[in-house]
């Protein structure tokens, strides 16, 4: 599921971000996965599934949209939850180089940044999701051994 609808991001907010804001600089890293609340050809509800998903990450099921509900799992203190579940069951998808990213950007989490941090995160960033130009399929060598 995740490896469709699911979506790693790293965001800078604060004086780390690219508003001129005043306010403390800080590095968000979040995982999450979108569905409709009701699928259009089953009429069925995705939401007591999503409620599951979501309780296993320790976050809220939040109603977006019309039809939609997402969870984001973004809390610093649950990210071993997320690194877990992922290294247990791993992605075979390019969402597993940018779930690696994600990683590395953890590891900016509640520190004071210097401005060659900052630029590090903006690289980060600027290499995931559909800004990715570089594609690695290593991780796929051993997957069903």
């Amino acid at each position: 599921m995740t490896d469709s609808d699911g979506n790693f991001h790293i965001s800078l907010e604060g004086s780390y971000g690219l508003t001129g804001s005043t306010a403390r600089g800080r590095v968000k890293c979040s995982f999450s996965i979108k569905q409709r609340a009701i699928d259009k050809w089953t009429v069925l509800s995705g939401v007591p599934f999503m409620e599951e998903i979501a309780n296993l990450f320790k976050c809220k099921l939040n109603y977006k949209g019309i039809n939609e509900v997402v969870f984001v799992a973004q809390a610093d203190s649950n990210h071993y939850l997320t690194k877990y579940y992922f290294d247990r069951y791993p992605l075979i998808s390019s969402k597993y180089l940018d779930y690696l990213r994600f990683l590395h950007g953890q590891s900016y989490l509640s520190k004071r940044l210097t401005s060659k941090e900052i630029m590090d995160i903006r690289d980060i960033k600027n290499s995931m999701n559909n800004k990715r130009t570089y594609y690695n399929w290593d991780h796929l060598n051993n997957f069903y051994k």
